[in-house]
């Protein structure tokens, strides 16, 4: 008797434990397939994101970047660093503070794209980069636009949904986190 019972708890522990695991897999496949559309939003119609995508040393996605603002602003996001061809390899978490004329709210997706190691090396270690900003964002927009940091990097923005208006400069800090 008190074998059969052992078997029947190890038989239940197994089953809950199944469950568990294959909750935990479909969470990562649903994030893994929001970010697998953030990247192909950025390349649809557009030929040099799609050539970085494959060709960069490396690049960071934003699917969502949320930004709120009256007068002083503040914005957050998640996203993944991927290495040579899209091999996931940390996850960032980006902070703006802003200040300037600006009101509203709205939604944003952002790629940054690394030419080479160092830049990537030095997005990796941290830090502050200036954050100078002008957008009109009407509700719903598609619209991607192109800031060079420096030579080795280069930056896309896609507007998504809110109501803003910006004229502002402040900071974004990055914080990488190499993949387990």
């Amino acid at each position: 008797m008190f074998k059969r019972s052992i078997i029947f708890l190890l038989l239940v522990l197994g089953v809950g434990l199944e469950a568990k695991v294959n909750d935990i897999f479909a969470e990562e496949k649903a994030e893994n397939l929001r970010y697998n559309k953030a990247i192909r939003a950025f390349m649809d119609g557009n030929e040099h994101i799609t050539q970085m995508v494959y060709n960069a040393y490396a690049y960071v996605v934003f699917p969502s970047i949320g930004k709120g603002s009256a007068l002083f602003g503040y914005a957050s996001g998640e996203g993944r660093a991927y290495y040579r061809g899209g091999r996931w390899c940390g996850n960032v978490e980006v902070t703006q503070y802003s200040f300037g004329v600006q009101v509203g709210g709205q939604t944003y997706s952002e790629i940054i794209f690394f030419k080479n190691h160092e830049a990537f090396k030095r997005f990796t270690q941290g830090g502050l980069e200036d954050s100078t900003q002008f957008s009109l964002a009407p509700f719903y927009s598609g619209i991607s636009g192109q800031i060079d940091f420096d030579d080795d990097v280069e930056v896309y923005i896609s507007n998504g949904a809110g109501l803003m208006i910006d004229a502002s400069t402040g900071a974004q800090s990055f914080e990488y986190m190499s993949k387990p």
